[in-house]
């Protein structure tokens, strides 16, 4: 079960790093460190990021912000109070940047990952398959629960999904409805999720869901669907990026 410290969590923006924010040089030089080239033998696969001794592999098709503002949930965690639990979901997982660099630095014992693209879940798989991690890891193709079954129970669920509206434009592009990586029509997916979630969880366990506030969206364009499905909004929390500089991200934090 999950360890979490619920009186420490009202707070909102605090320091992702101790001291001065991180320098550009050297936020060059940990992207360099940790990027990996793939090799011939992996060919079909652009790169791999080390998280902890861990490789995760990726297309090029498939870069989102899970390498980026998603490497921000293990600062986030930490103040939050977590420390390992039995069983994490990442949800919307795309190549699982976040999933599998939450298993490697030890916040989890065992993974789920889940993500209606088939691309996406090659890359999972191979991630697993290199780093002989399969036995830890339980993955699935799947819309939203669908192949999901409920017999898989989580303490904590993590997700940067989609979380855009159709309206909204990033610069002078529309998302359009087939970028699914940005785009939720009339927020369905957020809908689904939270109206089945609560069959997937032990009791008191947590879902920290990174959102965006741009458009106007809040916890409060969330709230009743959280609620009608048996959840509770604990609070917000400012989400920062590699340099400890917020950014519009948020991270949900709800109880089940």
């Amino acid at each position: 079960m999950a360890t979490f410290d619920n009186e420490n969590i009202n707070y909102k923006l605090l320091e992702a790093f101790p001291g001065k924010d991180l320098s550009k040089a050297l936020v060059k030089k940990i992207i360099r460190k940790y990027l990996v080239k793939v090799g011939k033998r992996d060919a079909g696969y652009e790169r791999a990021v080390n998280y902890n001794g861990l490789l995760v592999f990726d297309k090029p098709e498939l870069h989102g912000e899970g390498m980026t503002i998603g490497q921000d949930y293990i600062r986030m965690l930490n103040v939050l109070g977590f420390t390992q639990v039995d069983r994490i979901f990442e949800f919307c997982s795309g190549p699982a940047y976040i999933g599998y660099s939450l298993l490697a630095h030890g916040f989890c014992k065992n993974l789920t990952l889940a993500d209606i693209n088939p691309e996406a879940i090659k890359c999972v798989r191979k991630t697993a398959s290199y780093n002989n991690v399969e036995h830890l890891v339980n993955i699935y193709h799947s819309d939203i629960f669908e192949s999901i079954p409920e017999t898989e129970k989580f303490d904590l669920v993590v997700s940067n999904p989609p979380h855009f509206p159709p309206e909204m434009k990033m610069g002078n592009t529309d998302l359009g409805e087939e970028n699914l990586k940005a785009y939720d029509k009339d927020w369905d997916l957020h809908r689904k999720f939270y109206s089945q979630i609560k069959n997937y969880m032990q009791p008191g366990g947590y879902v920290v869901m990174q959102e965006n506030t741009q458009g106007g969206m809040d916890v409060e364009t969330f709230r009743e669907m959280v609620e009608s499905g048996g959840g509770e909004i604990i609070d917000w929390i400012q989400s920062k990026d590699i340099t400890g500089k917020s950014n519009p991200m948020y991270y949900m934090i709800t109880k089940y």
